[in-house]
């Protein structure tokens, strides 16, 4: 090839300068070097002697000064758009057939040959180390091919001790901007191995960022050229962190009469764009459901009472809130498109509301795939036993709620309590910082929360109602009660309907 050719063959103005001021045969050199992720003087000299015997021994020199970075005692590295031109111009030289029989073969066994001399490493670490060439050759030639290499290398290296997968983590990233794979699928494996690499040294922040983008897109499972990868649920290992809160209880006036600081455990699910999801853990157990022959204005549907025992899970902190609406709204669709601002009243902090049961449905769906984990509305059990939190009064403040400890209609109030506030409108969730004894806010009043129903098998429904639980900002305070059930078409919202969501105890 005439040395005035190579003018304008490359984007990079690094390499532009050196093809043009240096020999076709310092070129074919730094083609060569463009094979190992990193280089050393030595390295160098040998792939000379090998395969560029016509460059000079300067030729060295040069490449390492005017085309690499330094990354070490006399470690080097090739920017990634250098190397890349360097592969794609050696490509379009020699041919695809060329290319695979002189490099991928040749230099594939000389660089496991090299690796065992200098580093007398065991097989493992020869065909860890020594992929790398055979990969970028695979890259500019069968780039589906070399990812599902990669892929399979990745899944062996997460049997092997933590130090292999860093190790491992460490030569994907050297092919973060190879083009050819990106096209092929790469960049999820790329994320992935950032995950794993980050958790592998203990990073679970970073870790947890890694995972949950993947989740949003790929749901629990990635699939990279037929080989699959189950994706982490938790970037914390399942760790949960402790808060505190404020649990009171009143008489039949609403006077307080206990004051007490509770203790419970939560995680903390990240939506994205700042946007989380306080997850708490309900323990198991076996409770009353349902209202006692007496209760002032409870029905007969509310009876008989019965024992209910129900398993661990983890229910959110607050009614759902137009924030975290808005940014599940924006995942992928699962069934049905979701109306990203539906509510009446507006604010951040408001919990959503104005929503059909199906549109409750699916949000769940979406998170469920985004997460990896199994969200759904709570049945109607668990709402109960979680409102009620160890409590068989009326409400688990005590005999009766006001307008300072819950958001209802305040000129209607229960048993003895006076009159109060009535506010026509939704409140930010937690807004009267009072909790029940497991922890949750706004159980009574602000809005009514969607259940499904099971473990009622004497239930009767035209199947196009669904129950509601929990009362809201317009409603008289019986309706607020632990044990109230209310029936209302699924395929209806209000301005007064929002929901909360649960998750297993395995968060799976």
């Amino acid at each position: 090839m005439i040395k005035s050719q190579k003018q304008d063959k490359f984007k990079h103005k690094r390499l532009e300068y050196f093809a043009n001021r240096f020999s076709e045969a310092h070129l074919d050199l730094a083609c060569y070097g463009a094979f190992p992720l990193a280089l050393t003087p030595e390295l160098l000299y040998c792939l000379r002697e090998n395969f560029a015997p016509d460059a000079p021994f300067i030729a060295v020199a040069d490449i390492l000064l005017f085309l690499c970075e330094t990354v070490g005692y006399q470690l080097y590295e090739l920017d990634t758009e250098v190397r890349n031109e360097l592969l794609v111009y050696l490509k379009s030289r020699l041919g695809d057939e060329k290319l695979y029989e002189k490099l991928l073969c040749k230099l594939s066994d000389f660089m496991v040959a090299y690796i065992r001399q200098q580093l007398k490493s065991n097989d493992y670490a020869d065909e860890d180390l020594g992929a790398t060439p055979h990969w970028t050759a695979l890259a500019y030639i069968k780039p589906e091919e070399a990812v599902k290499d990669i892929a399979e290398e990745l899944q062996k290296a997460l049997k092997q001790q933590p130090g292999n997968l860093l190790k491992f983590s460490s030569i994907i990233e050297g092919y973060a901007d190879t083009d050819p794979l990106l096209k092929a699928g790469f960049e999820p494996l790329l994320i992935l191995s950032r995950g794993l690499d980050a958790k592998a040294r203990g990073d679970e922040e970073t870790a947890e960022e890694e995972f949950a983008n993947l989740r949003q897109e790929y749901g629990s499972q990635l699939e990279i050229q037929g080989v699959k990868f189950d994706i982490p649920s938790d970037g914390k290992g399942g760790e949960l962190e402790d808060f505190t809160f404020d649990v009171v209880t009143v008489n039949a006036k609403g006077e307080e009469v206990k004051r007490e600081l509770g203790k419970a455990q939560y995680f903390v699910e990240k939506l994205g764009d700042g946007v989380t999801l306080d997850m708490v853990a309900i323990p198991g157990g076996t409770f009353t459901m349902g209202a006692p022959e007496g209760e002032a204005t409870s029905a007969d549907d509310e009876r008989p009472q019965h024992q209910v025992t129900v398993p661990a899970f983890f229910m959110g902190k607050y009614p759902v809130t137009q924030a975290q609406w808005r940014v599940v709204a924006n995942f992928e669709q699962v069934s049905h498109s979701l109306e990203p601002d539906p509510s009446r009243f507006k604010g951040d902090d408001l919990p959503v509301e104005t929503i059909d049961w199906y549109d409750a449905e699916e949000f769940c769906s979406r998170l469920s795939k985004a997460t990896g984990k199994t969200y759904s509305l709570p049945i109607e059990a668990e709402w109960e036993y979680a409102c009620r939190a160890g409590t068989t009064t009326p409400f688990h403040f005590g005999e009766t709620i006001t307008p300072d400890l819950a958001n209802f209609n305040g000129n209607y109030t229960y048993a003895s309590a006076p009159k109060g506030e009535y506010r026509e409108k939704t409140t930010p969730v937690g807004s009267f910082k009072l909790a029940n004894a497991f922890g949750l806010y706004d159980m009574h009043g602000n809005v009514n929360e969607w259940c499904d129903f099971l473990w009622q098998d004497n239930i009767e429904t035209d199947h196009q109602s669904w129950p509601l639980r929990g009362g809201s900002w317009n409603d008289y305070a019986w309706i607020c009660r632990s044990d109230y059930s209310e029936l209302y078409v699924r395929g209806d919202g209000s301005s007064d309907i929002g929901f909360r969501v649960v998750v297993s105890a395995e968060r799976t």
